[in-house]
């Protein structure tokens, strides 16, 4: 949870029109974030989108040509945003995102799982490696009216 002495951390979060990226801010708002929502096909400038944002959050399944551009233009009129930090949800039937230095999280996740690499990628921390993964879903089930 956040300190009241420091403001919320801002996660942007890139498909939150989806089902998926409604819930994903919900959970995130109930453990202690703010979010930005942006639709999958956003329309307007990436950096303005982004304003205020400590962290982008790719939501699992989106377009990837969509995703791509979103991440292109990332610094294009504000060259500090090229450099935040990005954290993509992946199904196991999806693709990796390879541009960067993007780090993935396994879609489903426990909510507690997703704020632990949240934090770990804005503190600069490296991604886990296949020797400390991410638990995988199946240790039981957060829900959304859980967290708020």
């Amino acid at each position: 949870m956040q300190r009241p002495d420091r403001p919320a951390t801002t996660i942007a979060i890139l498909g939150a029109d989806t089902v998926v990226g409604s819930a994903l801010c919900a959970l995130l708002e109930g453990s202690g974030y703010r979010t930005i929502p942006i639709d999958a096909h956003p329309t307007g400038v990436a950096d303005e989108l982004l304003e205020g944002s400590d962290l982008l959050l790719l939501a699992p399944r989106l377009d990837g040509a969509a995703r791509e551009a979103f991440l292109g233009a990332m610094g294009k009129s504000v060259p500090q945003r090229a450099s935040m930090p990005v954290i993509a949800l992946t199904t196991a039937v999806e693709e990796a995102p390879t541009e960067g230095a993007i780090q993935t999280v396994p879609w489903p996740c426990e909510t507690k799982a997703l704020v632990r690499r949240i934090g770990a990628a804005l503190a600069g921390a490296p991604a886990p490696s296949a020797a400390h993964p991410i638990p995988e879903p199946g240790g039981g089930s957060e829900r959304a009216s859980r967290a708020r």
